[in-house]
Order: C-alpha cells, then structure tokens, then sequence
C-alpha cells in the first residue's frame, strides 16, 4: 500500500499544484491513499467548501488541519463530511471540539487505516489545545488499526523529535506539518515512519508562501506585524510517500517529494 500525504497546501498556486500535479502522482506510484492537510488552503487561512470540492475532484481522498483551520466559518461545514480531521486535542469545553472529528479510520485495500490530527503545545492557538502527549497515549490505548498516520502540527523541531521518540513503534507514521519548509531527516526508526515537517505546497518564492512585502517590513524593523496574504507566482509541490507491506501493515519506505513548477 501506497499513501501520499501533501504538505500544508497554500493559496491559489497550492490549489493549482494539487489540480495539476496530483494525478499524475498517483498513476506514476501507484497511490492507495492521499491525505492533504489544508488549513491554509482558501487564501491562506482555513478551507472552503468550494476549495474542499476542489481538491476532492482532484483525488485528495481526506483532509487534516492545525491552527488556521478555523478563520472561516464555511470550516463548520466542511467538516460535517465525511472525509475531514481536525486536532483531536482541543479542549471539551471548546465550541470547536463540538465540531468534526480528530481521529478517524477508513477502510483501504482490507486494511484499517487511522488518521489523526494533534496540535503541539508549541503552537498557541488561543488557549483551544490540551497537551497532545497524556491525551494521545490515552487515546492509544483503546484506539488500534492497521496503519496509524499522525499529523502532528506544530512549531518546533524539538517537539515534535519529541513525539517521535514517544510514540515510535505504536503509530506507523508521524507526519510534521506548519512551518512550510520541508525538512530533509525522512527516516523510519522503530517502525514508524518520520519527517519533522513535509513542506508546503503552495507559492515557491514567497516566505513559507506568503508575499514577502509586509514580513520584509517586520524584519527590517519597519512594522511589528506582518500579514499572511499568499503569493503568486509558480508553485512547489511538497509531500512524502509512505510504502508499507500489504501482509504485515509495516511501513518499509518514506520518500519526500519535492516538484517545482516548471
């Protein structure tokens, strides 16, 4: 089994990458399953329902999220379908954890797969996330599958080494996603596939996406804010391939991918 996970999708050009470069992925290695996280899909900030259908006409089977997912009120329909994850560790009392699901399973090749959003305690999202550690080993506990794939979205490279280390050998893959930059330490240690963050899919010279204008201005000293309005231009396409045994569920190979529009 074959499962395509795409980086953070971005913007207009994001849009176009997955319209254009998706399908012809999924014919060249055989792709069972695509997942996308896309909170940064409409504009920059969360997914609408156009954009959802989009996507879903373009072969994206299902959608994880992080902390821009809910900047637009269509996301309260978007994730009333079937085929939506958003964290799993937000706070009970939260009006968004009554809204979606944060883990689910479906049924690929005969196979259970699962697939779960966290939030890391490095990414403040106001106040809205429990600590991911506790409540996943928790959630672990009655929670099983086949395949386990986990986007863990988050800041720092530290925390998610972390959950790594954590969770090696009770989930078959720990996806990082949120800084937009795609790191290149792929690896599979205890049987359970890594990268800290799969990259971005979406503008290719912007600054993790965005026009460069107002960031420029922030570093510079000119402002203390900037705004997080996509770029334009040619796109870059991020993912990882994760190849696991049919018989034994194991994951044997993650390969990065890396397009640039042309």
């Amino acid at each position: 089994m074959n499962i395509l996970f795409i980086g953070d999708i971005f913007g207009k050009p994001g849009r176009r990458a997955v319209t254009k470069e998706l399908p012809k992925l999924k014919k060249e290695h055989n792709i069972d399953l695509v997942i996308a996280n896309a909170e940064n899909t409409t504009h920059g900030r969360s997914l609408s329902i156009q954009h959802f259908n989009l996507l879903r006409q373009a072969g994206v089977d299902y959608f994880t999220f992080g902390n821009h997912t809910w900047d637009s009120e269509e996301i309260y329909d978007v994730l009333k379908t079937p085929y939506t994850i958003r964290p799993l560790n937000l706070k009970k009392d939260t009006i968004q954890n009554k809204h979606g699901v944060g883990s689910l399973v479906v049924n690929v090749k005969g196979k259970k797969v699962r697939i779960t959003n966290l939030l890391g305690n490095t990414l403040q999202v106001h106040d809205l996330q429990e600590n991911p550690f506790p409540l996943f080993k928790d959630f672990l506990k009655t929670n099983k599958a086949d395949i386990h794939i986990v986007d863990f979205h988050t800041e720092t490279t530290s925390e998610k080494n972390a959950f790594l280390l954590t969770f090696a050998k009770q989930v078959s893959a720990i996806i990082g996603t949120h800084t937009h930059v795609q790191t290149a330490d792929e690896k599979i240690y205890q049987n359970t596939a890594y990268i800290t963050d799969t990259g971005m899919t979406g503008p290719a010279f912007g600054i993790i996406g965005a026009k460069p204008d107002s960031i420029l201005d922030m570093f510079m000293g000119k402002s203390q804010r900037f705004r997080l309005e996509p770029d334009n231009g040619v796109y870059q396409f991020n993912g990882v391939i994760l190849s696991f045994d049919d018989k034994t569920s194991v994951v044997k190979k993650i390969t990065r991918v890396n397009i640039l529009e042309k």
